[in-house]
């Protein structure tokens, strides 16, 4: 047995249109017999969307948006995006500077020092 996102990319898969997901789910009804909860199209569609291996194509169609999958697929590393570089860690021997170098300046500026 399938999941249903496997039948969903089967179906953007088998006809590459762009099509609104009221479309899309009565195919899979008309092919599978299957009918899949509420919203569960939008749901699978945003899913394939975020999967490295398929480029989902999303067009405006009037108020609705349509789906299709492109040809070919995206290659790119999912690490290597939109992430920030990691800030290097800090040694308690640096901690220990720092919080030395600190506590010298408050009292500086108490008259302290």
């Amino acid at each position: 047995m399938k999941t249903f996102l496997q039948l969903v990319i089967e179906e953007l898969l088998r006809d590459p249109t762009p099509r609104i997901c009221s479309d899309i789910e009565a195919e899979i009804i008309e092919r599978t017999g299957f009918i899949p909860p509420r919203h569960s199209i939008s749901s699978a569609v945003n899913t394939i969307g975020k999967k490295s291996g398929f480029k989902l194509v999303v067009n405006r169609n009037g108020n609705k948006f349509t789906y299709s999958l492109s040809e070919s697929p995206v290659s790119y590393v999912p690490g290597k995006l939109g992430k920030p570089a990691k800030e290097p860690r800090i040694t308690p021997a640096e901690i220990s500077k720092m919080f030395d170098q600190l506590l010298w300046a408050v009292r500086q500026g108490r008259g302290q020092a």
